[in-house]
């Protein structure tokens, strides 16, 4: 189907939806078309668009797909200090031993290493003289107001979405 050729003119009620390109929690309704069933929205931070069809299956027609190592490697000012809020190491350690990274300890990330399926993109952290790979997702910049701090809630809104 050609999403150009449609118009996206008749009423419908404004909701923000999170943006399965950036994160941005304020991808914004942009239109519907009643004939067709379909929804436009569109992201204000990335410029993504895409449209949802009745059955809630979303096409993306402007933008692709981001690589988000890269993207972090590219845009995190590193390093930055950062707090535990999610704790996953019993998985890797056993039930019971909660290894050597524990819930709100202080650590610092020091690189972007690489993206895996189940945790996604994988940081290198440093907790006193020792070093770590640890799920960025599980962790949160000391520094709130940081540009480290959107990036970081950007991609763990779009890492909740998939």
């Amino acid at each position: 189907m050609d999403y150009r050729k449609i118009k996206f003119e008749d009423e419908f009620e404004a909701e923000d939806e999170i943006c399965a390109v950036c994160g941005n929690e304020a991808m914004s309704r942009v239109g519907y078309n009643e004939k067709e069933d379909l929804l436009k929205f569109e992201c204000p931070e990335c410029g993504a668009i895409f449209i949802e069809d009745g059955e809630r299956k979303t096409t993306m027609v402007k933008g692709k797909k981001r690589d988000w190592c890269k993207y972090l490697t590219e845009n995190l000012s590193l390093p930055f200090g950062a707090v535990v809020t999610e704790i996953s190491d019993e998985e890797l350690f056993g039930a019971g031993d909660p290894g050597p990274i524990r819930y709100k300890d202080k650590l610092t990330v020091i690189s972007v290493d690489f993206e895996e399926d189940l945790y996604g993109v994988l940081v290198s952290v440093k907790k006193g003289r020792k070093k770590y790979a640890y799920p960025l997702i599980d962790l949160e910049p000391t520094d709130k107001q940081s540009a480290n701090a959107k990036l970081l809630n950007n991609y763990g809104a779009w890492f909740s979405c998939q």
